[in-house]
């Protein structure tokens, strides 16, 4: 089955389902990560993908910037009960991005394998491994 990208809106990001198995989430150029947006896009994201395995594939540029009430709150919990998603591969654009999300993730343990990357062609065939892998076999 062939699906038609889709793409959604937040005012931070814009969501794009791939395909049924992976939604891919860009932040805007330039974009501050706080809490309440962030927590918009994660809900449009659960929205759209619902209640099959999917994977997800987040595009963090370098000039984007951080409220500290974002790395204080667990943006997946609500996924924590019943998570759909297999695996998350995070790109980052530079190197202190890179490190706050490796903290946040130390500090909210993610259910699904994640993968932290600078290289998005790395992130997609990691990516694609997973999904191919399934479900059962994604972690």
């Amino acid at each position: 089955m062939t699906v038609a990208p889709k793409e959604h809106r937040t005012p931070i990001a814009t969501l794009r389902v791939v395909s049924p198995q992976l939604i891919e989430i860009h932040y805007d150029e330039g974009c501050m990560f706080r809490a309440d947006a962030v927590a918009e896009v994660q809900a449009k994201r659960r929205e759209l993908m619902g209640n099959r395995p999917y994977a997800t594939l987040t595009i963090i540029r370098e000039d984007v910037d951080y409220n500290l009430d974002t790395m204080s709150r667990d943006q997946g919990k609500a996924d924590h009960a019943e998570s759909q998603v297999m695996a998350s591969a995070v790109v980052v654009g530079a190197s202190m991005i890179e490190m706050l999300t490796r903290l946040y993730l130390s500090y909210y343990p993610q259910l699904q394998r994640t993968l932290v990357t600078q290289d998005e062609a790395v992130a997609r065939a990691w990516l694609a491994e997973k999904v191919k892998a399934g479900p059962a076999n994604a972690g």
